[in-house]
């Protein structure tokens, strides 16, 4: 029965998987299959029944009494016709007996059916769900031999009945339950809180199913922060429940509140004209006087039509486009959005309302930019600029020019070809195009220039801008058409960032000075976009930066510190400046920036000279905004006249030794500011880390190679090696790395591995290894095992790089294949252990040893000479001989 009990339940949990959304909504053809799928549950309990005699005893008409109480006795009839067949074709008394059940429960659920509703149980109702089974088990009483246990039977299956039935009730209701909170909580997830209007989730979902020819209005409360500034956020919140009643008054479900006080109206009335006017009645009601703080409202609303095929974010921005048109021309106003993708007077629009796009929408869209925690693209600014377009009455084309470094790029055009994309300019450059005083220049002033200015420009524009660049701009920029151009210098913390052009095509006095306000408004988004923009990259270079250090070496560490800091500040030269522990001195490591001369060398600072110095004992950044000015600041002989505000950044260890300083130079028209500070700090903190880092590196790998070479020299005292030939074998085998320019750290690997290469021997017998005659072939085997035993000790080494690995095992292979101890051929060696092969074999025939006499180096690379194309590797071989020059004290 456990096993009947627990099929089931899974069948129970199977049908409510059936139930998907609440309310439950279900198709004639559905009920019918859950009637199917009562009756192969009820045959399923049949086949895994207990028999007690010829009875069988099990929970089929659990489903029957279901299916009885929720739709009649027929589809109940219908269930409980498969169990009673199967019954009587197995047994005439089981048939009978089922048979009787049946009808007996039948019987007594219809009865019941009529005064109980199993959608809404009480559980003090829960006893008469007994009542179907009462019939159910009676003939235990004349099973023979059954009749003592009888009524034990009889209650215990009319208690597992009613426990089964409740179970089964029990988890539909469970998943009813769930699905009714899930769309509770849904409901409400789509609910503004406070005026009860459905939110911006259900106004996208509705407006995604708003059919063709129906309306979209959006609506935003006029001086509405007025009203919260004067009377507070609780009576601004009640103008907003009372608006939001108003609009429910007139429209139903069909009003949304967007956010703060914009709402929307997704009407379906057929017309345009219809949709206005109930528009137009909302603002009359909300335009009422009254005593109340929120009485004579006013709102401005856009109205937007859907087209065929318009998605509907298009349908959204020509309705915003609407609404900000009626904000930008007065309160209290109604704008139809007509069906272009540029706003026209529409046939009712009143005179009064000016066909442009608003700078509000303008100034929306960057500030949307603002938000969006990435990188700006090109994309990007051309959206920027076609709002810039779009706007300013008079503007029929426009160019956007960015400093990157100290270039500026062309990264967006309107109205002009694309192949003007990524031209760079030079500063001097866009001075010449402005035109004006450099002091107006660095202020943002906007200059306007007609046809005979702009030809001027032209003119001289050869001295500041290539050939090529000079005949694409004249070609892509269609000067024939220009007529007047607007010029507005970007201008961030003091300098010139971007060049803002605005170009008429068609008339002379295009630009009045109220375009020229606006177009300032225009300039200070581009700086506010261009700030964030340095902040993201000043964030990725600082990200990037200590790992790119980290795998530096020395120099390289230099170089990129210098780079970063350059590129960041935005410096004109930047010099970095090592401390020299044993000099005592400030000794220049890398510069960046403008005019940096190979022939005149960086200076080199005593203790106490110059800022660098004067930084590094107090511990902080020094900022000079003219160095002529300063006590105490090093002038170089050479100096240069424009390099004078000055910024000095100290590197120091974490016990405050001096590990260099970062020495910062801009024009004087751009001294550094406390945000340059708080980023070159940053900056040097990272540096500073790192530079400690690699300072405790370099000692570590000083450290091992002394270790491993001294190891190499105790080798050469067991062995006949004669003394010395550790050193010589690494010299030489540094000077033929240099010769094939390897790269550091190969060069490192190549001397470490020929401070090992013979770490093998100490395993070999001294009867073997210092056996003074000629060895016999069980005794070479035993010397060729010196190499891969090598290989292995070595492996043990932490952070000895496999190539010196390599070089242990190798360096006693053959070109053609003969030696030992893989057998490898040809190229099959690894470089280094080829390299060093020469190396070794040189010096061994060199030197003396007790068995034979040293030879002169004329008679040694004959010797290797021999070997060409057999023992060495012919390329290399010649380039040893190249290479390699009699040590001293050797025959030449």
């Amino acid at each position: 029965m456990l096993l009947n009990l627990c099929l089931l339940l899974t069948a129970a949990f199977a049908l409510s998987l059936s139930y998907r959304e609440w309310p439950v909504r279900r198709a004639p053809l559905a009920h019918w299959g859950l009637v199917a799928f009562a009756a192969l549950t009820a045959l399923l309990l049949v086949w895994y029944s207990a028999p007690v005699g010829d009875l069988k005893v099990d929970l089929r008409y659990v489903p029957v009494a279901l299916v009885t109480l929720r739709y009649g006795i027929g589809p109940g009839a219908l269930v409980a016709l498969g169990p009673v067949v199967w019954r009587l074709l197995d047994s005439e008394t089981g048939g009978a007996v089922a048979l009787a059940n049946a009808l007996s429960v039948l019987l007594l659920g219809s009865v019941l059916r009529a005064r109980l509703n199993l959608k809404q149980l009480r559980v003090s109702q829960w006893p008469t769900l007994l009542i179907p089974y009462l019939g159910v088990g009676v003939a235990v009483f004349v099973v023979p031999g059954a009749q003592l246990l009888a009524p034990w039977l009889y209650l215990g299956m009319l208690a597992l009945h009613g426990v089964a039935t409740l179970a089964v009730l029990g988890v539909l209701s469970a998943r009813l339950q769930l699905l009714r909170l899930t769309f509770e909580a849904r409901q409400q997830s789509r609910q503004d809180d406070l005026t009860g209007l459905g939110n911006r989730q259900a106004f996208d979902e509705q407006l995604a199913r708003l059919p063709v020819g129906e309306q979209l209005v959006l609506l935003d409360v006029d001086q509405f922060r007025r009203l919260n500034e004067e009377h507070g956020t609780a009576v601004g919140d009640r103008a907003l429940r009372y608006i939001a009643q108003v609009l429910r008054d007139e429209v139903g479900e069909d009003a949304y509140r967007l956010s703060g006080e914009e709402f929307a109206l997704l009407l379906d009335l057929g017309s345009e004209t219809a949709a206005r006017a109930v528009v137009e009645r909302v603002q009359a009601r909300l335009a009422d006087s009254g005593e109340v703080p929120w009485a004579n409202l006013s709102v401005s609303a856009g109205l937007a039509t859907r087209l065929p095929r318009e998605q509907p974010g298009e349908l959204r921005h020509r309705a915003d486009e609407a609404l900000y048109l009626a904000k930008a021309n007065g309160r209290n106003r109604l704008v139809l959005s007509p069906n272009v993708p540029r706003p026209t007077l529409a046939p009712d629009t009143p005179a009064d309302i000016r066909p442009r796009h608003s700078l509000w929408q303008a100034q929306r869209a960057t500030v949307t930019l603002l938000t969006q925690r990435r990188p700006l693209t090109d994309t990007d600014w051309l959206e920027v600029l076609r709002g810039a377009v779009d706007t300013l009455d008079g503007v029929e084309a426009a160019s956007l020019n960015i400093r990157e470094g100290n270039r500026f790029r062309m990264c967006a055009v309107v109205a002009y070809d694309p192949d003007l994309l990524g031209l760079e300019f030079t500063e001097a450059a866009q001075l010449r195009w402005y035109g004006g005083p450099a002091e107006d220049w660095q202020r943002g002033k906007p200059r306007v220039a007609t046809m005979s200015d702009m030809q001027r420009a032209w003119l001289d524009e050869e001295s500041v801008v290539h050939a090529p660049d000079s005949e694409r701009l004249a070609r892509a920029g269609h000067r024939e058409r220009l007529r007047t151009n607007l010029c507005v210098p970007v201008v961030l913390d003091g300098e010139v960032v971007a060049h803002l052009n605005l170009d008429s095509l068609s008339k002379e006095d295009a630009f009045p000075a109220g375009v020229m306000q606006d177009a300032q408004l225009f300039a200070q988004q581009i700086a506010a976009l261009l700030q964030l923009q340095d902040r993201w990259r000043e964030l990725e270079q600082l990200s990037h930066l200590h790992a790119h250090l980290s795998r530096a070496d020395d120099e390289q560490l230099a170089a990129h510190l210098a780079e970063t800091a350059h590129d960041l500040l935005r410096t004109t030269y930047t010099l970095l400046m090592r401390y020299d522990p044993y000099a005592d001195t400030l000794i220049p490591a890398a510069e960046a920036g403008l005019g940096v001369n190979p022939l005149e060398a960086p200076p080199t600072l005593a203790r106490g000279e110059g800022m660098a110095w004067r930084a590094l004992s107090a511990g902080q950044v020094i900022r000079v905004d003219d160095i002529l000015t300063a006590r105490g600041a090093f002038r170089p002989q050479v100096s240069h006249p424009e390099r004078r505000a000055l910024m000095v950044v100290p590197l120091l260890s974490r016990t405050g030794d001096p590990l260099g300083a970062l020495c910062l130079l801009r024009d004087l028209s751009r001294p550094f500011r406390t945000p340059d500070e708080a980023l070159a700090q940053m900056l040097a903190i990272v540096g500073a880390r790192v530079m400690e880092g690699r300072a405790h590196v370099t000692d570590l790998e000083v450290t091992l190679d002394a270790a491993l070479t001294m190891l190499g020299v105790a080798l050469e005292a067991r062995d006949f090696e004669t003394q010395g030939h550790t050193q010589r074998v690494q010299d030489l085998a540094r000077r033929m790395g240099e010769a094939l320019q390897l790269g550091g750290p190969q060069l490192t690997a190549l001397r470490r591995g020929a401070a090992l290469h013979d770490i093998g021997k100490l395993c070999i017998p001294d009867a073997v290894l210092l056996k003074p005659g000629a060895l016999n072939a069980e005794e070479r085997a035993v010397v060729e095992r010196h190499a891969p035993l090598g290989a292995a000790l070595v492996a043990r080494i932490p952070f000895l790089e496999p190539e010196a690995q390599q070089v242990v095992r190798s360096h006693h292979e053959r070109w053609d294949g003969s030696g030992y101890p893989d057998g490898l051929a040809g190229t099959q060696t690894p470089l280094l252990a080829r390299l060093f092969a020469l190396c070794d074999v040189y010096d061994a025939l060199i030197s003396e040893r007790p068995y034979k006499r040293a030879m002169s180096h004329e008679a040694a690379l004959a010797v290797l000479r021999d070997g060409r194309g057999t023992q060495f590797d012919p390329d290399l071989l010649d380039l040893f001989c190249q290479v390699v020059t009699p040590w001293p004290g050797v025959e030449s």
